[in-house]
């Protein structure tokens, strides 16, 4: 056999073994879409063709395996937004009005099991939302994160809206309330994840999405959240992309085994105003998606 053969024949071989290998890497992210519609004329905003195509854009660059979703009308809304991005399935919660959260999910991602919602963080009807929960479980396929015998590590993420304290909100007195609501609903998230970890201290759990909080800003509503033991803020430090110098209210938390296997450096915000023109940013979303990578056995 030729050289040059022999070297191509080798070559076809590692690429072959490669492709085979689990996924090294978790790429997750969180993506409020602002009034994502079903483009009916009732929708906050109304978004073209071209606009979706866009927003697809944007999600398709965070190269995410998994998306935590804020703000999303209905499985219509996001079916048409996933036209252009076939790659993904997603599922919503029911509970939130015409704002739903949820997940997408890459379809490679075998082991993700869409749990439904958590209704305990909705602590005011018509008010507050639930979280949702997705289920996802490493192939064990022993890159040394995995237990190596295809039973590998269940994950959990819970997507979260929190209360926002907005324009709608007319007084003093109604700002607070939504301050309270928002207070209330970090305390049942705690309580949540503390039970979580009674059952087991090992626990992957993320808490992930839109917090409409910072852990920074003073008199935070998050503080139930921000001392919490088994919890840490990834994102504690991050600004926003859309108010300059302003804490950032898009979450990443993590509980300690999770943090033991996040790639440092890896966190940022996809800050899609610097490769769009403003009217186009504005037809995207007032949030920029979070992301981070984790080392992860399997697909």
């Amino acid at each position: 056999m030729r050289c040059s053969t022999l070297i191509a024949a080798v070559l076809l071989a590692l690429c072959t073994s490669c492709a085979s290998l689990p996924q090294k890497t978790l790429t997750l992210a969180t993506f409020n879409m602002e009034w994502l519609g079903d483009n009916t004329p009732d929708d906050q905003k109304i978004r073209t063709e071209a606009d979706l195509k866009l927003l697809a854009r944007v999600v398709r660059d965070t190269e995410a395996d998994i998306i935590a979703l804020q703000e999303i009308e209905n499985d219509a809304a996001m079916k048409q937004l996933l036209v252009h991005l076939p790659e993904y399935r997603f599922a919503l919660g029911a509970t939130g009005g015409k704002q739903h959260v949820g997940f997408m999910v890459k379809s490679r991602i075998a082991g993700a099991e869409f749990l439904g919602e958590v209704p305990a963080i909705a602590v005011e009807q018509n008010r507050t939302k639930a979280g949702y929960l997705l289920r996802v479980r490493e192939s064990g396929n022993g890159n040394g994160n995995g237990n190596g015998n295809g039973n590998g590590k269940e994950w959990l993420f819970l997507s979260v809206h929190l209360k926002a304290t907005s324009r709608a909100d007319s007084t003093p007195a109604l700002e607070e309330r939504s301050r309270e609501l928002r207070r209330l609903q970090a305390a049942q998230l705690r309580a949540w994840s503390d039970s979580l970890f009674q059952a087991d201290s090992t626990k992957h759990l993320v808490l992930i999405g839109d917090f409409n909080d910072s852990p920074k800003r003073k008199n935070t509503s998050l503080d139930t959240l921000r001392t919490a033991p088994n919890l840490t803020f990834l994102t504690a430090e991050n600004t926003s992309c859309s108010y300059a110098g302003a804490p950032a209210i898009d979450h990443i938390i993590c509980s300690k085994p999770v943090l033991k296997r996040f790639r440092r450096g890896s966190l940022y915000t996809l800050n899609f105003h610097a490769m769009l023109t403003e009217q186009e940013a504005k037809r995207v979303s007032d949030h920029c998606p979070v992301v981070c990578r984790f080392d992860w056995d399997g697909e």
